[in-house]
């Protein structure tokens, strides 16, 4: 059963298959991956899903074959400075206008993910579409008259991710791929689904962590249900070892014992790693989403990275 809680913690086309870091002269935005399957043709993109993640912090895009269910591209885009969202629409044009793939508009599916502090997980027997509104109203602190509010249910999950996205941005979009109906998401869905879809899931209860640059989205599920998940704002790897332990002392898991799976921008050599095996012993390193084929070409980046964007595609 999940737990449900409102007192939450926010926080706030090119055919190189190699590394690509670039700057725009006129913005703050530097391209840090780039992978392409040999596979993808133009001619049959009517047959891909299109996802694009997006946040004050960066841009990343996957591209999904959904006749074999295979990765064909990877792009991560790192933004700097960016904290308004008429800044991010200025270095979403400016990737676009240099970037003919994208522009396409004949995609199967376009799904955009909203990664931000401004979502909540509400029992599927209490939802009520009606007020979804205000059940984000009383969970965040600060949402803002310029936020537009989406939902997402979970199929079989007894939740649904009600979570909030600057309009302008989510109206650029729409903009953008005009004859397409744009779904959107939020990042924790399809984290959620990603770790619950994948083939190595076990149903005793167990963490799993995505990591970024400055927040940590927790985990916890049990027997294919989410029990806890929230988003933490985090400065040090101390900051980082104080949110992991309390959620297990809340949930009184045994760091001893319990499994904790490591997703996302982090690194067996990290200083975040070295404190959690401090104090955590059954630690490892998440996998490549199983829902999906890739090619040797993702071979190139370390198999836990990226898993949110990858699963956005399970986000139907």
């Amino acid at each position: 059963m999940f737990k449900f809680d409102f007192k939450r913690s926010f926080f706030s086309f090119s055919a190189d298959t190699t590394l690509q870091a670039f700057e725009h002269s006129s913005s703050k935005t530097k391209l840090n991956q780039r992978i392409k399957d040999d596979a993808l043709d133009i001619d049959a993109i009517p047959q891909y899903a299109l996802s694009l993640e997006i946040g004050n912090d960066g841009f990343r895009c996957a591209i999904v074959d959904t006749e074999v269910n295979r990765c064909l591209w990877l792009e991560d885009y790192r933004f700097t400075s960016v904290f308004f969202p008429e800044q991010v629409v200025d270095q979403l044009n400016s990737i676009f206008d240099e970037h003919q793939l994208l522009h396409a508009g004949f995609w199967q599916k376009v799904r955009v993910s909203f990664k931000n502090q401004h979502f909540t997980l509400i029992p599927e027997s209490l939802f009520k579409r009606e007020y979804a509104d205000g059940y984000l109203r009383f969970s965040a602190e600060s949402l803002k008259d310029t936020e537009e509010v989406f939902f997402y249910q979970h199929a079989n999950r007894e939740i649904v991710n009600v979570f909030a996205g600057e309009k302008k941005v989510a109206d650029w979009f729409r903009t953008t791929y005009p004859s397409r109906n744009v779904s959107f998401v939020h990042h924790t869905s399809a984290f959620i689904e990603g770790v619950l879809q994948h083939e190595d899931y076990v149903p005793a209860r167990s963490i799993s962590i995505l990591v970024e640059s400055s927040y940590l989205t927790v985990l916890v599920t049990n027997n294919y249900l989410v029990e806890y998940c929230n988003t933490f704002f985090y400065l040090s790897a101390q900051d980082f070892i104080y949110y992991v332990m309390l959620v297990m002392d809340e949930l009184r898991l045994n760091p001893d014992s319990c499994r904790v799976t490591l997703y996302g921008e982090i690194s067996h050599d990290s200083a975040i790693h070295d404190v959690l095996y401090k104090y955590i012993r059954n630690i490892s390193f998440g996998s490549k989403p199983t829902a999906l084929k890739f090619s040797f070409q993702f071979d190139e980046m370390m198999d836990h990275r990226y898993f949110d964007v990858f699963n956005a595609y399970l986000c139907d």
